[in-house]
């Protein structure tokens, strides 16, 4: 009994070692379960004399480079197309964000002129903010008004042995010939400093008229052509300098 357990050992394991060995499976039939090899599968083909391998670009590929084609890969693979960054992938333009751009201050006339370069540049009207204040008159600490030349330089002289700084005026004509002994931005520190002067009796507070208005213009979208034509015009003398809005 135990020898034909063994002698059907034996049979079985031969059979295993001829049904994986592959010259006894082909004499028998057999399908090969080699991983990788199924020679049957060439044999079957059709003309195989017409495959060609073609280049990535689509080209076919001789000689040489035909050989290391088809060593590094497999026969019949399909061609498989470089991948593509996405910066090449994207084709369609991407809009700039609308910008936001400020000027200012500017007095009455270069707030006009600011006006005008935006109509240059294609800025639709209506889409900018001009925020304007009128400017409080400056005061002045005031010594004359001359009737003549002469006049006017004894009194600088008297000033100038005070030791006191001063400004010859020429406008507005109704003050002028005269001198101010001082400029201040408003009427209680104006008097302060009168008040501290000596030797200096006929001077007194004077309150200049207001030099105008003081604009800040906003416009809080600009697209991107409209901002290219503002910055070549910033190029020119005396042109506005426009800026990113602050935050």
């Amino acid at each position: 009994m135990l020898r034909l357990l063994v002698a059907a050992l034996l049979v079985a394991n031969l059979a295993f070692w001829g049904w994986h060995f592959p010259p006894v499976a082909q004499a028998l039939g057999l399908g090969s379960t080699e991983p990788g090899r199924e020679p049957q599968r060439l044999q079957r083909q059709y003309r195989p004399e017409l495959i060609q391998l073609l280049s990535t670009s689509g080209a076919p590929v001789s000689g040489a480079s035909a050989s290391s084609a088809s060593a590094s890969r497999p026969l019949g693979s399909a061609e498989v197309a470089a991948p593509t960054s996405p910066a090449s992938a994207s084709t369609a333009p991407t809009a700039a964000a609308p910008l936001c751009l400020e000027a200012g201050p500017l007095a009455d006339g270069a707030a006009a002129a600011a006006l005008k370069e935006l109509a240059q540049a294609g800025v639709p009207a209506g889409s900018w903010v001009d925020s304007r204040r009128e400017l409080p008159g400056r005061w002045i600490i005031y010594m004359g008004r001359y009737p003549d030349r002469e006049t006017l330089q004894r009194k600088i002289e008297e000033v100038q042995r005070l030791n006191l700084n001063f400004t010859e005026l020429k406008a507005p004509p109704d003050l002028a010939p005269g001198l101010a002994l001082g400029e201040f931005g408003n009427q209680a520190d104006a008097q302060a400093r009168l008040d501290k002067l000596r030797g200096v009796r006929t001077a007194r507070l004077v309150q200049l008229p207001s030099p105008g208005g003081e604009h800040q213009i906003r416009i809080d979208r600009v697209s991107g052509d409209a901002a290219d034509k503002l910055a070549s015009l910033a190029t020119r003398d005396g042109a506005t300098r426009w800026r990113t809005c602050a935050p």
